[in-house]
């Protein structure tokens, strides 16, 4: 469907996606009625940085950036005018 774009990759994209969207939910009914709630802001602080932990995990494991900055580089090549390697 897409070439060159590992479906492994997006899904995970996704389920970063959804877990955004399902802070952003909880934000509501945070406000509005867990406002005086510690045990509320003490367990969705450890779930953030849990997540996040999760987040950078991914991303570490995703790596090797070579291939992007080459390719990003062969952009600024043709764009400068200046004959590649």
């Amino acid at each position: 469907m897409f070439p060159g774009v590992d479906m492994a990759a997006r899904r995970r994209v996704w389920i970063h996606r959804g877990a955004t969207a399902v802070c952003v939910l909880l934000a509501i009914p945070g406000v509005l009625w867990w406002s005086d709630s510690v045990l509320f802001v003490i367990l969705i602080s450890l779930a953030t940085q849990a997540y996040t932990s999760l987040g950078s995990a991914e991303a570490a494991e995703a790596g090797d950036d070579r291939e992007v900055l080459e390719r990003l580089d062969r952009i600024e090549r043709l764009l400068e005018g200046t004959p590649g390697e």
